[in-house]
């Protein structure tokens, strides 16, 4: 479990990094708002990068509650038949 763990967090941080450049770009060159350059600079994508990984931390836990709730019901009526099964 840890590893699968491990594995979507470091999925989210890279896409992260990707997002945050993109997003960057897009706010320079589509919408053409020069006052966007200065988030090119280390602070400014720093706090992009930051902005979008919290961001994509929690649309994670928001999407994977249900899951969360439905796999807590499986596993409570899987204990029930083992303690039936066992007697």
């Amino acid at each position: 479990m840890k590893r699968v763990f491990r594995r979507k967090l470091l999925s989210t941080f890279i896409f992260s990094l990707i997002a945050s450049i993109l997003l960057i770009i897009h706010g320079v060159f589509f919408d053409l708002d020069l006052s966007q350059i200065k988030r090119l600079t280390i602070e400014g994508f720093a706090f992009t990068f930051v902005l979008t990984f919290i961001g994509l931390v929690i649309l994670e836990k928001v999407f994977s509650l249900e899951e969360h709730e439905e796999i807590i019901k499986i596993k409570n009526r899987l204990g029930k038949l083992e303690r039936k099964r066992k007697h």
